[in-house]
């Protein structure tokens, strides 16, 4: 079976090869050429040959592209990409054809969402390989929905983005993307979370031991009437003074409140875990012992 795949595979290149030169009269059939090629990645795939599948994917798109059927040639790197990860194993090639997936996705206008997509699979895929390439492609991601106004549907991302900043300690820059997404939610009307992003940005703030500038912050945010009548601005007010008065038990109190606690788990968590420098902690109370009656009894 697989020695059969290939030779349908290496029939369909030749077939391609011929398309894609022409001839003395005729000029070169880039529509063909690409279908065989198309064919020969799902040959290749089918033999189990992943490298040669995908680099026939990207040959197959390089003549989708003579045609000017860019959405083919985005796809046939999309399909490449999948390979290069899943398969191959190789991680930079994945990341590069993920990335030209998107540039030909975006040249299309009307595909900005999938051109968003590819770049956070690009960015996926080098989470736990390089902290600022990931950085990068996330933001890339996030300014294609950004620039071409389709923020509302980069929400999910902005929060994955921030999670894995979180997780990496990069308090500041989960901070700049958390600023990013109150602004796309207030640009597309979406308040209650708009809210909950203006209140997650003081709590990153806090637990970064900036209260000065999550004070700055809460008066910027103020600005927007909608939010300063929310129980979360009322909640981040409340933070930023416990945590000014150094006043730890009361903060640990505040982010025990449902509007701290149904937030992203990695901000709910960040805040529990946010200690105040140099606080002070109110001493327990130390309960009355009981008085022990009948100590002696009466005879009767």
């Amino acid at each position: 079976m697989e020695s059969s795949s290939i030779k349908l595979a290496q029939g369909f290149l030749k077939d391609a090869q011929k398309a894609s030169k022409g001839g003395w009269f005729s000029k070169p059939e880039w529509d063909i050429a690409a279908q065989y090629l198309d064919k020969a990645a799902t040959a290749f795939k089918a033999a189990r040959h992943f490298e040669e599948a995908a680099d026939c994917y990207v040959k197959a798109s390089d003549a989708y592209v003579q045609i000017n059927a860019v959405y083919l040639a985005a796809k046939c790197y999309e399909n490449a990409a999948v390979l290069a990860d899943t398969h191959v194993k190789d991680h930079d090639m994945a990341i590069t054809y993920y990335s030209r997936a998107s540039d030909l996705y975006r040249s299309q206008g009307a595909a900005a969402d999938k051109a968003a997509e590819m770049m956070e699979c690009a960015a996926k895929i080098c989470e736990d390989i390089d902290t600022n390439r990931t950085i990068q492609l996330y933001d890339s991601a996030l300014s294609i929905y950004e620039n071409e106004d389709r923020g509302r549907f980069g929400v999910e991302t902005f929060k994955r983005t921030i999670r894995y900043l979180l997780d990496k300690g990069r308090l500041s820059e989960a901070v700049d993307f958390q600023v990013r997404l109150s602004a796309v939610c207030e640009h597309v009307n979406n308040r209650f979370e708009m809210n909950k992003s203006n209140l997650s940005a003081i709590i990153i703030l806090l637990a970064f031991g900036d209260s000065v500038e999550a004070g700055k912050k809460l008066d910027e945010f103020g600005q927007d009437v909608a939010f300063t009548r929310s129980k979360e601005a009322a909640t981040a007010e409340r933070l930023v003074q416990a945590y000014s008065d150094g006043d730890q038990d009361e903060y640990v109190r505040i982010a025990s409140d449902q509007s701290v606690t149904f937030l992203d788990t990695a901000i709910a968590r960040l805040a529990a875990k946010t200690r105040i420098p140099g606080a002070r902690r109110q001493e327990p109370r130390v309960s009355e012992k009981p008085v022990a009656y009948g100590g002696e009894h009466n005879a009767a």
